[in-house]
């Protein structure tokens, strides 16, 4: 089974099984690849109120874009099939992180829809999405102190 470690944020691949190993590795890989390219996609669009660099061609941002997204179905298929094989305690695990995701969303992204005309900044979706992401580790965090720190 996966143990939790670096307070929340990561798994121990070397706790892993093969086939569990296996998946989480191609489950990150693609993940990260994926990552790469919404990163340059990122950088075409504008983000966080940046100016679009706007250098690539449209048709090679369409091939980006659609390998980008076949990435991320890829990675979670194979974090789905990982995924299945863990124990409860890392199933609510994963679920406290979501959970806080959902709840990172509501409180900062509310905060920045409700700031937004005073700063003359208006959120997309990768605003909200870091959102996501902070209450995301905030949640992993929390759980690792509540359920695996004091174990």
């Amino acid at each position: 089974m996966a143990k939790i470690t670096h307070k929340g944020m990561w798994v121990e691949v070397s706790s892993l099984n093969p086939t569990d190993k296996k998946n989480y590795i191609k489950a990150f890989a693609c993940f990260m690849l994926g990552a790469v390219l919404l990163g340059i996609h990122l950088a075409e669009v504008g983000f966080l109120g940046d100016d679009a660099i706007n250098s690539m061609p449209e048709p090679w941002l369409v091939i980006l874009r659609i390998v980008m997204i076949a990435l991320f179905f890829i990675g979670a298929f194979f974090h789905y099939k990982f995924t299945i094989t863990q124990d409860d305690l890392f199933k609510s695990y994963q679920s406290a992180c979501f959970v806080g995701g959902a709840l990172g969303f509501l409180v900062f992204g509310l905060s920045l829809t409700a700031l937004s005309p005073y700063f003359n900044f208006y959120p997309t979706f990768y605003e909200y999405f870091l959102a996501f992401a902070i209450g995301t580790s905030i949640g992993g965090y929390s759980f690792y102190r509540k359920y695996i720190a004091e174990s």
